[in-house]
């Protein structure tokens, strides 16, 4: 069984060595759609950075999501969203 499914980018954001941060996306995050943020470094982010997914949560279609880094330098990373099945 395939299932069509439908990718979105966001720009390229920082977040300083031992930092937390809340982000929202907002993009058709529904109870009707399965939902899942990507989030991982970009190729040229300094190897001493980390990004972790810390929670999220979607509500009134918007994607809501908790990060850390817990790595000694700047992460720069590039959020992706996946939303199955296709709309």
């Amino acid at each position: 069984m395939a299932v069509q499914v439908d990718f979105t980018q966001w720009g390229v954001i920082a977040l300083a060595p031992g930092q937390e941060e809340w982000r929202w996306f907002t993009w058709n995050f529904d109870g009707g759609h399965w939902s899942r943020m990507s989030i991982v470094p970009t190729a040229w982010s300094p190897a001493n950075g980390s990004i972790q997914i810390v929670e999220e949560w979607a509500k009134n279609n918007t994607l809501w999501v908790h990060l850390r880094n817990n790595g000694s330098d700047y992460v720069y990373y590039q959020p992706t969203a996946v939303t199955a099945p296709s709309r």
